[in-house]
């Protein structure tokens, strides 16, 4: 039986439906002898008696389902949602809505915990390539809503989205940024990323209309929290609801109104042959657009209330086109169709109503439009980042009317598609008389909406900005890269309220509030050129105008949220929120007439069969100013009597009773029927994912560590007690931090001694840690006078930019190192593993966090100061001392537990390219991997790769652990065997995720004919030895470990990289 929940009045009821049959099957029946617990039947569905026997494939496939609902849904998760098994039971169940719709809810209804946020943020990757490339079939915008609400809760989530997006745009466009034809072009996913991307932005913009009123209403005691907790979910999701159906609900309004059509000045432009049909059409259709397709058209249709609304404008135009990373060359003027919709500009080869095809298309926002004078009248230009049309028009009146709407759409008003931006309308109202103060734009954003839109837009810009300094430098000579580029970087236009968007919404918050431009490092390379930035970032600073006690260690979602909370006074009058919400405008404030049950909340019941989507999420205000619910909080929620003898674990039952959601049948057939002898509807191939019915791990993702004492005894014991407003200030990584006079060090702690790490830093980072570094240049910014304000904490953050260079696959790979790193922890096996941030920001620019106290194997046997003779060994004594001291026996633990953590990684995930460059090592001893382009088997030469061992053993390496009999190499090769052991264990998520991005996939390392197909994640499978028997597993991992020490592969591959790139070895 499947068990859904209807709340009415306060009051729970637990309705059962019948689970539906196959064709010709016998109702279930119903239990009998209730009376004797011991003789009870439970009931049995009638596929369990007349089913046909599946396959014994089939069977695995569903137990291995059956498995993840009871994971989920059944097993006791201590208040936690296990967002790995969610991301798999959504994977799992991609060909059915109403799964993937159900599993939204229960994650939405949690997302208030921090933790759960955190799973979610971590497995955003998954999560966006399914809204991209699953949901484009659905009639339900089920996980576009999913996102949507979520974004709600915090804007950095939205950003990373955002950034997701823009990537996908630019695989799926119709050209390439140098002006050529896309071979990757789908319209399909291309109109799913622009839309999703305007909703994105509408939602950050519009936020929860109702928030702030309700929150009062509580607080006065007019409502209960029941009711408050209720409506602010209901409120979110409206306004997910509005976002989502706003072209719909207005198309459909098109249709109950009567068209009003602005046909201005024909063009006589040239046709081509492909025309005639659009022309013979038109003429025959006397209610289809003018006959001749160079009338610029206006869809429009007016109501009472909001003025006049553009479904789309179009015409045709003469165009030349440049893409602007190119030489531009004369070329002839072209005729094409130019359609403006939903801020975008589409170039058609003709009409698009008449079987045009999509040749261009420009995002509208933030591009340039302006009139250009040239050889012919009534030109402008159009330009982004990417491209430039130069276009012409028949007269100055067509002119001027594209003019505005172009800019009306690049504007930052344009947030609602197709209203007419103000200075249009204006001037339409001067043609008509009509009174400017009668009516005012229905697009005007309120001042909180234009705060929230101008730190959405201002973030965009300054992440882009960072970057485009590494893609102007690269045209640069190599020579006068380092020169010009400070001046470029103190140009850059910083944000009033910007950060640096490496961290997940429950980090630390960090204000950028200057650079440090004279200290910025350039690298120089054949193809990029990546910079090292410095900012100077702010903490503890009031937030608005609040006057509540600093907090120094306010995560991004709440700094943001309590920043951009503040209501606007005209929308303070709280509407009704109903079923039929969707259909006002996003910020419509509602009738303000009836004022006599201003304190009163109404909330429409539901039908009985109501079966919209009804996202809800944990959002209280426990604490005024936070997001975030306790994690705790869920345990002690009050189960009514009938909830109570429902299968399932206590977040289960606590969610089928405050939400209106109905179990899937497929799901409940599962929680009643654990031994999956259910046949699965889903025909084709399976991988091992698919087949196995192992039960699934819990693998939390750990974070890094947080760091409170500082480990230099030269500042002042102050410092260890340093707080602002009574808060402790805590740090998340090294470096140093400026209060006042008062400088603290955050450094870590691991049994090197300070003159060690004194000798190590002369060789690897210069004579100066990182810790030193940031408290010299806060000094001197402080000492010239840049830093004024001593009430707020200073702080340094640095990142490299890069250009010219696509880090999606980068960012998957790191992904999955830091799930193994979460799985080897879990499992307390003692290797180590750096995971450091990265962001791609589109398809050839992103961000990463930059590794301080490090420096690459290659500098460092460049260096001066590293030993003549005796290798890494010598260089380990020279610096830790002798073999047997505190010092280096810590050093050593160190590199042999490093060295151990990224041999497993490098293996499973079939890491390649390990030249020197792409190693590095710290001042404490640690081995670093870096630069993942070629993963999952993927390498330099392809199949005639010189990389042939399972992983990078040198010489050099088993010298530092004391040779291949010495116990420190003993203790390298248990690490390894246990590592394997644990990944095989825990590979049923490590499949998914690499199953989920494989699909449709753009990555190098899943795509063409040598990796597609499943090639690469066949290879993963065998990698992980999951056909092995486990009393063989450690036999076959030793071979590993044999076959690895100084290959002549690997020694060969280190001359190539000396002698083409100048790799030392």
């Amino acid at each position: 039986m499947a068990v859904s929940v209807e709340r009415n009045n306060n009051m729970t009821a637990v309705q059962t439906t019948q689970i539906e049959s196959p064709a010709g099957a016998a109702p279930a029946t119903k239990p009998t002898n209730s009376n004797n617990p011991a003789k009870k039947q439970q009931p049995q569905p009638s596929y369990a008696k007349q089913q046909p026997s599946a396959s014994p494939a089939t069977r695995k496939h569903e137990e291995f389902k059956n498995q993840l609902v009871h994971d989920v849904f059944g097993r006791d998760n201590k208040g936690r949602v296990p967002m790995e098994k969610v991301t798999m039971l959504i994977w799992q169940f991609r060909d059915d809505p109403a799964v993937v719709q159900f599993m939204a809810q229960f994650v939405a209804r949690f997302s208030g915990s921090r933790s759960t946020y955190d799973g979610i943020e971590f497995y955003l990757p998954q999560i966006a390539h399914m809204i991209i490339h699953l949901e484009a079939d659905w009639d339900e915008a089920i996980l576009e809503r999913f996102a949507l609400v979520i974004a709600q809760q915090s804007q950095h989530f939205a950003l990373q989205l955002t950034w997701i997006l823009e990537g996908a745009i630019e695989d799926y466009q119709p050209e390439t940024v140098e002006g050529k034809p896309n071979p990757g072009y789908n319209q399909l996913f291309y109109h799913r990323c622009i839309t999703l991307l305007s909703n994105i932005e509408r939602c950050v913009v519009y936020g929860s209309p109702r928030s702030m009123e309700l929150q009062r209403m509580y607080e006065k005691g007019d409502i209960s929290r029941d009711e408050y907790e209720q409506m602010k979910l209901e409120d979110r999701l409206n306004n997910a609801k509005q976002i989502t159906t706003h072209g719909a609900n207005f198309r459909n309004l098109m249709q109950r109104m009567k068209d009003t059509k602005i046909s201005l000045p024909d063009l006589k432009l040239e046709r081509k042959k492909g025309r005639e049909k659009e022309s013979a059409t038109a003429a025959s259709s006397p209610t289809s657009a003018p006959s001749d397709p160079g009338s610029p058209t206006i869809m429009t249709a007016t109501s009472n209330d909001k003025g006049k609304q553009i479904s789309k404008y179009g015409g045709t135009l003469l165009y030349k086109r440049r893409a602007r990373t190119s030489f531009y060359k004369p070329k002839r003027w072209k005729s094409r169709y130019f359609e403006i919709e939903e801020r975008m500009l589409y170039c058609y080869n003709f009409q698009p109503s008449y079987g045009g095809q999509l040749r261009r298309a420009m995002p509208l926002e933030g591009a340039t439009v302006e009139e250009f004078e040239g050889k012919y009248p009534f030109m402008f230009v159009v330009r982004n980042h990417h491209f430039e049309y130069i276009i012409r028009a028949k007269s100055e009146k067509d002119m001027s009317l594209w003019i505005r709407l172009l800019r009306g759409e690049s504007e930052a008003n344009a947030l609602i598609p197709h209203i007419l931006s103000t200075d249009e309308m204006f001037q339409e109202k001067k043609e008509t008389g009509e009174d400017e103060t009668k009516r005012s734009s229905p697009n005007t954003l309120t001042p909180s909406q234009a705060a929230r839109y101008e730190f959405f837009r201002n973030e965009r810009d300054f992440v882009a900005a960072v970057c485009d300094v590494a893609e102007v430098l690269r045209f640069r000579e190599p020579s006068d890269r380092k020169k010009v580029a400070p001046g470029l970087v103190s140009d850059i236009k910083l944000p009033p309220c910007g950060y640096v968007p490496l961290c997940k919404s429950t980090d630390i918050w960090r204000r950028v509030d200057s650079v440090m431009a004279s200290e910025t490092r350039v690298f120089n390379t054949n193809e990029r050129c990546p910079m090292i930035y410095y900012f100077i970032a702010k903490r503890g600073e009031p937030v608005g105008g609040t006057l509540e006690p600093r907090n120094p260690n306010l995560d991004v979602a709440e700094y943001l949220h309590t920043l951009f909370k503040v209501p606007d006074l005209e929308n303070r009058r709280l509407t009704s929120i109903g079923e039929h919400a969707d259909e006002l405008q996003l910020g419509d404030s509602g009738d303000d007439s009836d004022d006599k049950d201003k304190g009163e909340v109404k909330v429409e019941e539901q039908d009985e069969d109501y079966d919209e989507f009804e996202l809800t999420m944990e959002d209280p205000t426990e604490r005024q100013n936070s997001v975030w619910s306790e994690d705790s909080k869920s345990s002690k929620s009050f189960l009514s009597s009938s909830m109570r003898e429902i299968k399932g674990n206590q977040q289960f039952r606590e969610f089928m009773q405050e939400s209106f959601a109905k179990l899937p049948s497929k799901i409940a057939t599962r929680m009643t029927r654990p031994d999956g002898r259910a046949q699965s509807k889903r025909g084709g191939r399976m991988s091992y994912l698919d087949r196995n019915s192992a039960p699934l791990l819990n693998v939390p993702i750990i974070d890094t560590p947080i760091i409170e004492n500082a480990n230099d005894d030269d500042y002042d014991s102050a410092a260890d007690s340093l707080s602002l407003d009574g808060q402790s200030i805590i740090s998340a990584g090294t470096g140093s931090i400026v209060f006042g006079d008062t400088v603290k060090k955050f450094e870590h702690h691991d049994g090197v001694s300070k003159e060690s790490l004194d000798r190590a830093k002369a060789v690897v980072c210069g004579g100066e840690s990182w810790a030193e570094q940031s408290a010299r240049m806060l000094q001197s910014a402080k000492n010239k006078g840049e830093e004024k304000d001593s009430s707020t904490l200073h702080e340094m953050v640095t990142m490299m930019a890069k250009s010219n260079d696509d880090l999606r696959q980068e960012v998957f790979v790191m992904q999955m190192i830091h799930y193994f790193e979460s799985v080897f922890a879990k499992a307390n096996i003692p290797v180590w593993l750096k995971t450091y941030r990265i962001l791609s920001t589109s398809k050839s620019t992103g961000m990463l966090e930059f590794l301080t106290d490090a420096t690459s194997i290659d500098s460092l046997y460049k260096s001066d100061k590293f030993p003549k003779v005796g290798g890494l060994r010598a260089y380990f004594e020279e610096v830790y001392g002798s073999p047997t001291s505190k010092c280096f026996l810590a050093a050593q633990r160190n590199f042999i537990r490093s060295l151990a953590g990224y041999s497993l990684v490098a293996y499973l995930l079939g890491l390649k390219d390990r030249h020197n460059g792409n190693i590095m090592i710290d001042t404490r001893g640690h081995i670093i991997h870096i630069d993942f382009g070629f993963a999952f088997g993927m390498a330099p030469g392809h199949e005639w790769s010189m990389e042939r061992a399972p992983f990078k053993l040198t010489k050099d390496y088993i010298d530092v652990m004391g040779g291949p009999f010495s116990e420190g190499f003993k203790e390298f090769q248990k690490l390894f065997v246990d590592g394997l052991k644990a990944a095989r264990s825990n590979s049923l998520n490590a499949l998914g995720l690499v199953e989920i991005m494989m699909y449709k996939s753009n990555y190098p390392c899943f795509s063409g004919t040598r990796y597609g197909g499943g090639v690469s994640l066949k290879r993963f499978e065998k990698r992980l030895m999951l056909a092995v028997p486990d009393n063989k597993v450690e036999i076959k991992a030793r071979k590993l470990i044999k076959t690895s020490i100084d290959h002549a592969g690997t020694k060969l591959y280190d001359v190539f990289q000396f002698h083409s790139n100048g790799y030392a070895y």
